[in-house]
């Protein structure tokens, strides 16, 4: 039998609310171990305001938060346990067709392996009312207790300090020179280096940000720090001569792993290397809270010309 969820439900049981909730409605169905949420994506949504302005376009990554919604909520009817579910790990996530206001998406969830170390992958589809695919990929997620979503402050320094003595620092607003992100969706409050083979950004997590205080506990998901690092390897490319007047759009998260929470008061700084494949690019990040690595992945990204953009 079918177990329909409201915004307001969901809202409660993720402990996840507006900008970060990405499903308005979920229906799961233990018999056959799936889920079909909805998602209506309006013109009023916080995000447009700073992610490509003129343009609207639903971030890669908040995609990605609707379809670890649903795969958490899937979980926990199928697999209860002791202490909350974690997102471990993305894998071939790749984003298809632009998701903008007005369209009406369906998000599917079905069990696609149990495996060895108790964590679940979940398939996920998130296509729109014309049967168009958006996005796809899997996620995979564990148990944790309780406890591990209070860590210990990271005692070590940041690896990176002595690096970042000797570069060139690019302020937020140096930034937006190259990316058109603006609030409440630009996230880096600065950047070392802009070099396509090594990059650093910084983030201050800080429970003052509607993106952090969204969780509760608060904290900055996994997702957001993807998207940060895609931010940093877009301005990298986007500050090189030869790609002036273009932009950079998400294409896949090949891998990501998460190893650890990230919390209100931690100052977040990644390394990101980037790798030119023409008018594409592969960035692998790695992202550190002291010196402990809480975060690692590869994305792909794609340089179009900023007028074909924002037709």
């Amino acid at each position: 039998m079918a177990i329909c969820k409201t915004y307001e439900e969901l809202s409660a049981a993720l402990q996840v609310c507006a900008p970060l909730l990405m499903l308005d409605s979920l229906e799961l169905n233990a018999d056959v171990r799936s889920a079909v949420g909805v998602k209506a994506v309006s013109m009023n949504e916080s995000v447009f305001q700073g992610h490509f302005p003129g343009a609207p376009v639903v971030p890669g990554v908040l995609q990605v938060a609707g379809m670890a919604q649903g795969a958490q909520m899937l979980f926990d009817l199928l697999f209860p346990g002791e202490g909350r579910p974690w997102l471990k790990s993305l894998r071939r996530v790749k984003f298809r067709t632009p998701v903008q206001p007005g369209m009406l998406l369906k998000l599917s969830f079905e069990v696609s392996a149990e495996n060895g170390d108790g964590s679940v992958d979940f398939l996920v589809k998130n296509t729109a009312e014309d049967g168009s695919l958006c996005s796809s990929g899997t996620i995979c997620l564990e148990r944790r207790p309780k406890d591990f979503f209070h860590p210990a402050p990271a005692a070590g320094e940041c690896p990176f300090t002595a690096e970042l003595a000797t570069m060139q620092k690019y302020a937020a607003v140096q930034l937006m020179e190259y990316i058109p992100h603006r609030y409440p969706f630009m996230l880096l409050d600065c950047a070392y280096g802009l070099k396509m083979d090594s990059s650093y950004g910084v983030k201050n997590v800080t429970g003052g940000d509607p993106l952090v205080s969204a969780s509760s506990p608060a904290c900055y998901p996994g997702y957001l720090q993807i998207e940060a690092g895609a931010q940093l390897g877009c301005a990298a490319m986007l500050s090189q001569p030869e790609n002036q007047g273009l932009l950079g759009f998400f294409m896949s998260i090949d891998e990501a792993e998460f190893l650890r929470p990230v919390l209100p008061g931690e100052r977040l700084v990644f390394h990101a290397c980037c790798e030119p494949k023409g008018r594409f690019g592969i960035a692998h990040g790695t992202f550190t809270v002291g010196g402990e690595t809480v975060t690692s992945g590869c994305i792909k990204f794609a340089l179009v010309p900023r007028e074909q953009a924002e037709k």
